[in-house]
C-alpha cells in the first residue's frame, strides 16, 4: 500500500472544502420576488416624485419664502430625491427572502443609477429623433429604469442572515 503523497492530501482537501463553498451560496431571487420588488418600486416612483416635489415646493415658499419660480426650481429637485427615495423603498418592502437581508441603501443606490439612466435616454431622445417607436419604447424605459435599478441594487447586496 502506497503512502499518502502531498498532493493526494491537497486533492482530498479541495474535494471536501468544493461542496462547503457552494452550500453557502444563497438560492437565486425568484421570478415573482424579483417581479413584486420591481413592481413595489415602480408604483413607489410617480408617488415620490408628487410626494418630494409638493413638498419641497411648500417648504420653498412658506418657509425659505422663495418666489413661485424659484419654489418651482426647487421642487424639481426635491421631486427627483423623492423618487429616488420612494422606489428603493419599493425592494425593501417586499423584502430579499428567507433567510436572507439586504440592504435599503443598496436599493437606493441601485434606484439613483436608474434615475441617471432616465435622466440621459431623455436627453438622448431630444438630441435624436429615432421615431415613434423607439420613442415609446424609450418612454417607457425612462419610467421603468429606476425601479429596476433598485431591484438589481437591492438584489446585488442579498447576504445570509
Amino acid at each position: 500500500m502506497r503512502s499518502w503523497t502531498p498532493y493526494t492530501t491537497v486533492a482530498v482537501a479541495a474535494c471536501i472544502a468544493a461542496p462547503l463553498g457552494a452550500q453557502r451560496q444563497l438560492p437565486p431571487v425568484g421570478l415573482g420576488r424579483a417581479a413584486g420588488q420591481t413592481a413595489a418600486g415602480f408604483l413607489g416612483t410617480p408617488l415620490g416624485f408628487l410626494a418630494g416635489g409638493f413638498t419641497t415646493r411648500w417648504i420653498a415658499s412658506h418657509w425659505l419664502g422663495a418666489s413661485e419660480d424659484r419654489a418651482s426650481s426647487i421642487a424639481l429637485g426635491g421631486a427627483f430625491a423623492g423618487t429616488a427615495l420612494a422606489t428603493a423603498a419599493g425592494p425593501t418592502i417586499v423584502g430579499a427572502g428567507p433567510h436572507a437581508r439586504s440592504t435599503y441603501w443598496a436599493a437606493l443606490a441601485g434606484s439613483a443609477a436608474g434615475g441617471l439612466g432616465s435622466f440621459l435616454l431623455v436627453r438622448i431622445n431630444r438630441a435624436v429623433d429615432l421615431g415613434t417607436v423607439p420613442r415609446f419604447v424609450g418612454a417607457i424605459a425612462v419610467v421603468t429604469l429606476p425601479a429596476v435599478g433598485a431591484t438589481v441594487g437591492y438584489t446585488m447586496s442579498r447576504r445570509y442572515r
